[in-house]
């Protein structure tokens, strides 16, 4: 969800005994708060109260300005409004889709869906003819592939008690890395998750360096309270994500991206959190967009500003990134075929070397990646760019199958 930031509010001016009379020093309003909208024009709304979030002050060693000027050729801090990714722990089933059995590999825990009602319907020529669409996208298994499963090397080693997972080791509450500015729990915090409706809504909420936890879920007063609540010193959170495959009654992977290129695997529930990407020893670029790769655990995608797409894995170490030699890039207007042209791969999921970060890297363009987007069957990636391109781009071949503007 992607909304515009609310308007900033009017500095309250309060007195100080401490301070000659006469002089106030300003308020910053840092508090979220509850409206209740009223009028014709909300008769058809949907709930009852809105929540305000509260623009955070920037940090004192951020130099503020007040008037940019457009023309400039400083470089300014990128910046996406509001972001908010909205979850249940225990999500609604949906009645209109079914599981179809697959007896394949369980390598991969995708499966395939059909718009049936019932098993007993009959399927529509499309679905049961061998040159249909579901035919032409499913495999000789029936089912998606996982991401770089054909390298060895990718996989995951094999402990005694199977697949060996990490978790984040560090406390973002009694963490003392300059990258956070300060950790502001709630006092009832374990109280307020303990008696979480597992039907309510959790909300995670980024704006500017602020990021909050909310349970939309809870009464009226405490609804606008965060459950906790980031402040970093200089990074300002431009996307994140929450992993659908992990999430469980005391488990919720975040990943957010930043725009000091720094990446954030956050665990809600422990507090605690670990940096990806950090000091930008992978891609010095912002990033812009971010999210989890259908069905898989520890993957997850990154678009940085420069116009690469970056695949990471939460529980590998990061290392300082050489593109390796993979041919060269096959141009636009040269390509012989418009439909389909190789990547400029820098780093191929094939690679010998995946012992670190990034698991994969592709350049698409010399442009913003504005946003990206997985198809149902979790085969393709749509990649829209802020020169106006539309790419489809079949990322478990590593190849651009067809592009527009």
């Amino acid at each position: 969800m992607f909304v515009l930031p609310p308007p900033p509010r009017p500095p309250q001016h309060v007195y100080n005994p401490n301070v000659p009379s006469g002089m106030t020093t300003i308020a910053l309003d840092t508090s979220n708060t509850i409206g209740h909208p009223s009028g014709p024009e909300f008769q058809l709304a949907v709930g009852e109260d809105d929540v305000h979030l509260a623009t955070p002050p920037p940090h004192p060693s951020e130099h503020t300005t007040t008037n940019p000027n457009p023309l400039a050729t400083t470089p300014v801090r990128p910046s996406t409004g509001v972001r908010i990714s909205l979850s249940r722990i225990n999500p609604r089933k949906p009645s209109h889709l079914y599981k179809v059995a697959n007896t394949g590999s369980t390598t991969s825990n995708l499966a395939t869906y059909s718009i049936r009602e019932s098993e007993k319907e009959s399927r529509s020529s499309h679905e049961t003819s061998s040159d249909g669409l579901a035919a032409h996208l499913a495999n000789a298994t029936g089912r998606t592939p996982a991401l770089g499963e054909d390298n060895t090397l990718s996989t995951p080693a094999l402990g005694k008690d199977g697949l060996k997972r990490k978790k984040p080791k560090t406390n973002i509450v009694k963490s003392n890395s300059s990258f956070i500015s300060r950790v502001m729990p709630h006092e009832a915090m374990t109280k307020r998750i303990q008696e979480h409706n597992p039907e309510g809504l959790f909300a995670f909420a980024s704006i500017n360096r602020a990021f909050q936890w909310l349970d939309l879920s809870s009464n009226n007063e405490s609804k606008a309270q965060h459950i906790i609540k980031i402040l970093f010193t200089k990074a300002h959170m431009l996307c994140h994500d929450i992993n659908l495959s992990t999430k469980g009654q005391n488990h919720l992977d975040i990943i957010m991206g930043a725009s000091t290129a720094d990446i954030m695997w956050f665990e809600a529930f422990s507090q605690k959190y670990a940096r990806i990407n950090k000091n930008a020893v992978i891609n010095s670029s912002p990033v812009y967009q971010i999210r989890w790769l259908p069905g898989s655990e520890n993957l997850f995608l990154a678009a940085h500003m420069d116009g690469t797409l970056i695949v990471y894995d939460k529980e590998r170490e990061d290392a300082a990134f050489v593109a390796e030699e993979n041919g060269p890039l096959v141009s636009i207007s040269k390509s012989s075929n418009t439909n389909q042209r190789p990547l400029d791969v820098k780093k191929s999921l094939n690679s010998r070397n995946q012992k670190s970060n990034p698991v994969a890297s592709w350049k698409i363009s010399n442009h913003r990646i504005n946003d990206f987007a997985f198809s149902p069957d979790s085969r393709h990636l749509a990649v829209v760019t802020e020169d106006g391109f539309l790419q489809i781009i079949d990322y478990l071949n590593e190849q651009c199958v067809f592009i527009v503007r």
